[in-house]
């Protein structure tokens, strides 16, 4: 039809809390690990909490939710099926260097 897709907001952060999308892409974090499997949903659903307790969870750990920065909008991607055609990426993912803040103010503003 020519018309663009009409946006509907789907995640609900506070206004109190602060997230920047382009921190967490160029820091390797999969567009899955928060909206889930977008490319299976017939109605785009939350998939995640988002909640406090959450994101702290990934921020204290977030090598499970990291990928080769070429790899991170593409849902259902696995190291494994990436490591038979020789490239894991899991050196990248190594050497990156990721080290989200646990601290108030680095959410909170």
């Amino acid at each position: 039809t020519g018309q663009p897709v009409e946006w509907v907001r789907v995640h609900m952060l506070p206004d109190y809390a602060f997230f920047d999308h382009s921190v967490h892409i160029a820091a390797g974090v999969a567009c899955q690990s928060c909206h889930g499997r977008i490319d299976q949903m017939e109605k785009v659903t939350q998939a995640e909490p988002l909640s406090m307790s959450w994101c702290l969870d990934c921020h204290r750990n977030p090598e499970p939710n990291l990928r080769p920065k070429d790899k991170v909008t593409k849902m259902g991607w696995v190291p494994e099926a990436d490591a038979a055609a020789g490239n894991s990426g899991l050196d990248e993912i190594a050497h990156r260097a990721v080290n989200p803040p646990v601290n108030c103010s680095g959410c909170h503003r």
